[in-house]
C-alpha cells in the first residue's frame, strides 16, 4: 500500500510540475508579448510625430531594435525612408507589422515578435523552473509525511489484524498518541476484540460444563441398560428404567437447547409479552409427574404477562426448578410464587457456598454427592437474559439452608 502511494505521488508531482510550468510560461509570454507590442506602438507613434514636424530633430535609428525590426516609410508608393534588419521575413506569421499613416506618409514597423519576446523569457523561464521544482519538493514533502501519518498506522493495523486468530484474542494493537480517526479506529477494533474474546470463552466454557454434564445421563442411562441385560426383563428393574430414562432424557433435551441457544448471535430481541401463568401452571404440573416424591407447592397468580418472550421465560423457568430439584431435599419441598412482576422460586436442599458468584457459570453448589456438575450453566444463562430484558435477579442462600431465587421484572 505505501509503495502504491509513493508511485500515485510521484505520479501527482510531475503531472503538478508540468502544469504549473506550463500554465506559467504561457502567462508570462502572453504579459510580456503584450508589454512589447505596447512599446512598439508607443516608439511608432513617437516617430510619426518627430516625422511630420519639421522643427522636431528625431533620431529614427534609435527608436529602432536593428536585430529584430525594421521601418519604412513610403509616400505615394515612394520609398522615403527604411531602416531595419535585412533578415526579417516580413511575410512571415511571427513578424507582428503595426501601421500609421500621418500628413500623406505611411509608416510600417515590422516586429519579430518570437525572437524578441525569447529575450525577455528566458529569465522568466529559469524563474519559472524553480519555483516549481520547489513547489514540487514542498509537495513531495507534505505527501511523505501524509502516508507516514495516515498509511503507516493503517497498515500496521492490517499487520496486527492478520496476526490474530482464535489462538491469541488477548493480542492488542497499541494506541497512537494521537487522538484522530486512526486512533478511533483502533479503540473501536480493540474494544471489539474484546468483545470477541468475551463472547469466545464464555461460549468455550458453557460448551466444555455442557459436555461435562451430557456424560452423566448417558452414563446413568448405560448402567441401566447394563442392569437390565445382566438381570433379564425384570419389570421392577425396567419400571424404574423407564423413570429414569424420562428425566435423564429430558435433561438431555434441556442441555441441546441451551447449547444450541449459545451459539445464536447476540442482539436485542423485541420485546413480547409472555404468558406467564399458563407458561408457570404447565411447567409445575409436568415436573409433578416427573418428580412424584418432590411437593411442588405452587402460588401463581392468574393472567400475569411478563415483557419477556415465551421461549425465553419458559427455559429460566425450567433452569431455576431443574435446580431446585436436582439440589433440593430428597423428597422435601419446592416453592414457586408468581405475582404481578415477580418469579420465586425456593427449595430446602443444600443451598450455595458462594451465592454471590453464582451466576459466573462455575458450580457453587457442595460437592459431596456428586451432583453438582453444570450447576453453574443454567445459572449464567439467566444473567444473560437479564442483561437482555432488563429484570433483576435477587439470590437468598445458606448452605444447608436451601436456595430463593427471585426474578422481578420493572413495573409498568
Amino acid at each position: 500500500m505505501r509503495k502504491r502511494f509513493l508511485i500515485i505521488l510521484t505520479i501527482v508531482i510531475c503531472l503538478m510540475s508540468i502544469a504549473t510550468f506550463a500554465l506559467s510560461y504561457i502567462a508570462a509570454k502572453e504579459s510580456i508579448e503584450q508589454l512589447i507590442l505596447e512599446r512598439a506602438n508607443t516608439r511608432l507613434s513617437m516617430i510619426v510625430q518627430g516625422f511630420s514636424n519639421i522643427a522636431n530633430d528625431i533620431d529614427i535609428y534609435s527608436y529602432i531594435n536593428f536585430s529584430h525590426e525594421s521601418i519604412s516609410i513610403t509616400k505615394d508608393s515612394f520609398s522615403v525612408f527604411q531602416y531595419g534588419t535585412s533578415r526579417l521575413d516580413e511575410e512571415s506569421q511571427k513578424v507582428t507589422v503595426i501601421k500609421a499613416t500621418k500628413g500623406g506618409y505611411n509608416f510600417t514597423l515590422n516586429v519579430d515578435l518570437e525572437a524578441e519576446t525569447g529575450i525577455y523569457i528566458a529569465p522568466f523561464k529559469r524563474i519559472i523552473i524553480t519555483i516549481a521544482a520547489v513547489f514540487a519538493f514542498i509537495f513531495a514533502v507534505a505527501g511523505i509525511l501524509f502516508i507516514n501519518s495516515v498509511v503507516e498506522p493503517i497498515s500496521c493495523l492490517a499487520k496486527s489484524m492478520a496476526k490474530i486468530t482464535s489462538h491469541n484474542l488477548r493480542e492488542r494493537i497499541p494506541i497512537p498518541k494521537r487522538k484522530d480517526e486512526i486512533s478511533q479506529l483502533i479503540k473501536t477494533f480493540d474494544s471489539m476484540l474484546d468483545d470477541i474474546e468475551g463472547s469466545y470463552t464464555r461460549l468455550k466454557t458453557f460448551v466444555d460444563d455442557m459436555t461435562h454434564d451430557i456424560v452423566t445421563p448417558v452414563q446413568i442411562l448405560e448402567g441401566y441398560r447394563q442392569l437390565i441385560e445382566r438381570h433379564g426383563k425384570n419389570e421392577m428393574i425396567i419400571d424404574e428404567y423407564l423413570d429414569v430414562s424420562k428425566i435423564q432424557l429430558y435433561r438431555l433435551k434441556e442441555m441441546t437447547t441451551s447449547l444450541k441457544a449459545a451459539f445464536l448471535v447476540e442482539k436485542r430481541r423485541r420485546v413480547e409479552f409472555a404468558d406467564a401463568s399458563e407458561i408457570t401452571m404447565r411447567n409445575v404440573a409436568f415436573y409433578r409427574t416427573l418428580y412424584t416424591n418432590i411437593h411442588f407447592d405452587a402460588s401463581v397468580k392468574k393472567a400475569v404477562r411478563l415483557p419477556i418472550e415465551a421461549m425465553d421465560f419458559e427455559r429460566i423457568e425450567n433452569i431455576l426448578l431443574d435446580n431446585a430439584v436436582r439440589h433440593g431435599a430428597e423428597g422435601g419441598r419446592i416453592e414457586i410464587a408468581l405475582n404481578e412482576n415477580e418469579l420465586i422460586i425456593r427449595d430446602f436442599g443444600r443451598g450455595m457456598a458462594k451465592p454471590d458468584a453464582a451466576f459466573d457459570g462455575v458450580p457453587k453448589f457442595p460437592e459431596e454427592d456428586g451432583l453438582s456438575e453444570g450447576a453453574g450453566i443454567g445459572l449464567s444463562i439467566i444473567k444473560r437474559f437479564s442483561e437482555e430484558y432488563g429484570f433483576s435477579i435477587d439470590l437468598q442462600s445458606t448452605p444447608g439452608s436451601g436456595c430463593q431465587f427471585t426474578i422481578r421484572f420493572p413495573e409498568r
